[in-house]
């Protein structure tokens, strides 16, 4: 069976995802960005956790661009702001023009530093669910381990197939899966299609949403129960009825209890979140705050560039340089 997966994500959600998760890690930041969550295409629990954590990077994502953006311009007015002598302007109307474009750039420089505080703010904010997000998600997947172990273990005694625990080290990576594409590359490599005489995948397929963390639970667990048959069979070199659809119909039949990990509509309090819900509206009033004029902007440097040109061309009188030296 072949996975056919299509979700596209670009360059910055997938940097900015492995940013979140490698922050929260001194000792061994590559491991967890690119761990399970770091996945483009995960599946049932990790799919849930990626999402929230792919949220919070948004609320970042949808403000950094325009902050740094922002900062950027202010250092290129400064610098031609800085440029002028005063001194050279003559008029009153140049020294006031002069005065209200640089009161102009002090209110642009007000205005974003508070935008850059709530930037931070919003950040540390983000950085500190991040590690709840990646605790929670932690204990969630021993949880889920120990259900379908359970779930395995009561449709074995259910359908009187006698089974026991194989391998612990090859067991766990069905307990551990995190992806349709790995129980598949399971199910190839432990040859369940040939001992359990149907196609796992296709099979659960039809009847379940690897997408959604309770079906993954019960994915998991019929490729277990299918995993101990064929060892079973090929430990045993015995010949054994096995029914591959009666048996995920059973797994099926457990699905309410792996529905209780989590409420998927709970995030906030499934993944032990601080003020989850004001990070979006903060990232959005930022988004708002943040969308300054252009035409504002640019009459601030059109200014600006007339009156360098005017300092350009003049040389400031000798008692004013005067004057400035004492004062100095």
């Amino acid at each position: 069976m072949t996975i056919n997966q299509t979700i596209y994500e670009d360059s910055w959600q997938i940097m900015m995802r492995k940013c979140l998760l490698a922050s929260i890690s001194e000792k061994n930041p590559l491991a967890l960005s690119n761990g399970p969550l770091g996945q483009t295409n995960p599946s049932g629990l990790t799919r849930i956790a990626k999402h929230v954590l792919d949220q919070q990077s948004a609320s970042i994502l949808s403000v950094a661009d325009d902050i740094w953006i922002a900062i950027l311009q202010i250092q290129e007015l400064m610098e031609t702001r800085n440029a002028i002598n005063e001194n050279c302007m003559k008029s009153e109307e140049e020294a006031n023009r002069l005065l209200k474009t640089t009161n102009s750039i002090q209110n642009l420089i007000e205005h974003i530093s508070e935008q850059e505080d709530d930037y931070i703010k919003l950040s540390e904010s983000i950085n500190k669910n991040t590690i709840h997000l990646v605790q929670s998600y932690l204990k969630l997947m021993k949880s889920s381990a120990t259900m379908i172990d359970t779930i395995a273990q009561e449709v074995s005694d259910a359908l009187d197939l006698k089974l026991v625990k194989q391998n612990e080290g090859v067991e766990r990576g069905v307990l551990n899966a995190t992806s349709l594409s790995e129980l598949q590359k399971f199910t190839i490599a432990n040859t369940l299609e040939s001992h359990t005489h149907d196609d796992p995948l296709v099979l659960m397929n039809k009847y379940l949403d690897h997408l959604k963390y309770d079906d993954f639970i019960c994915m998991q667990a019929f490729i277990l129960v299918c995993y101990r048959f064929s060892m079973s069979q090929a430990v045993t070199n015995r010949s054994a009825e096995f029914n591959a659809k009666r048996t995920l119909l059973a797994v099926i039949d457990h699905k309410a209890k792996a529905s209780t990990l989590l409420q998927e509509n709970d995030e906030e309090n499934t993944f032990s979140l601080e003020n989850f819900s004001q990070q979006k509206t903060v990232s959005n009033q930022m988004q708002l705050a943040l969308k300054i004029n252009p035409d504002f902007i640019k009459k601030i440097r059109q200014n600006l560039t007339e009156l360098k040109q005017i300092s350009d061309s003049r040389t400031p009188d000798e008692e004013e340089d005067d004057s400035m030296q004492k004062a100095a």
